[in-house]
């Protein structure tokens, strides 16, 4: 089986694939343990693939080695399943890298624009060949808000609202209103822009703040909200022929 560690800023996730199949997942470096001793012991093999935004302790990689059969770590210096067309690739976000690669996966052979709306907005452009070309990197909703009140001297802190109008006729709807539809607009732009040029592209969009632009988006997108987990695993996948042969 295969274990997908994430480890972000504030939490732990986990998922479980079997046989290419997603069997469960859930939270904490605790449960991380006990589920793959868990395995072990029944006579499984524990594949675990490790990914992490930040700075992780010798002690948790250790452990975590420890507790698998076969163990990697995600970053731009490992064999990946596509090519990095960056020209920094150390400064690569993992996420970034794992969502190109889920969407490959999803949909080989075809211009991909895989979008993760998260606490920022990153857009990231895969050719069909599979490499990836770069993208950009946008504020997501939570920052947006708090930089009107942050950087302004009499801006209130306005909180994400699904409903929101188009024209604001105070100032909280009119700050409201600029985010929403600003995130939206931005959104599209980039969609209609790839579009235009390949009309055969697929456009993937993931992460938290995938809800509200599949509420509002007339557009024909993917939404796939395991499409980071998915990568991953398919790294591993990938980290496992390289190594075994």
């Amino acid at each position: 089986m295969n274990l997908i560690v994430d480890i972000g800023n504030t939490r732990t996730k986990y998922a479980v694939f079997d046989e290419g199949d997603w069997v469960e997942c859930g939270l904490g470096l605790p449960e991380v343990y006990d589920l793959a001793t868990t395995y072990r012991k029944s006579g499984k093999e524990v594949n675990l693939i490790l990914s992490s935004t930040g700075a992780i302790s010798a002690e948790v990689r250790e452990r975590l080695r420890e507790v698998s059969t076969f163990f990697c770590e995600v970053s731009s210096e490992i064999p990946l399943p596509i090519r990095l067309g960056y020209d920094t690739p150390k400064t690569l976000g993992v996420d970034r890298i794992a969502g190109c690669v889920g969407g490959a996966f999803l949909f080989p052979g075809r211009e991909l624009l895989v979008i993760d709306s998260g606490t920022a907005i990153t857009y990231d452009f895969v050719s069909a060949d599979g490499e990836f070309r770069g993208g950009n990197i946008s504020p997501g909703l939570g920052i947006r808000f708090r930089a009107l009140n942050e950087f302004t001297a009499s801006l209130p802190l306005v909180k994400c609202s699904m409903e929101h109008g188009y024209v604001g006729k105070n100032t909280h709807d009119a700050i409201l209103n600029g985010v929403m539809n600003g995130i939206l607009f931005e959104v599209r732009g980039y969609i209609d822009e790839l579009l235009r040029n390949n009309p055969f592209a697929v456009v993937i969009i993931t992460g938290g703040g995938s809800e509200y632009l599949k509420k509002n988006l007339k557009r024909t997108v993917f939404f796939e909200d395991k499409l980071v987990i998915t990568g991953l695993n398919r790294i591993l996948e990938y980290q496992k022929t390289v190594n075994y042969t």
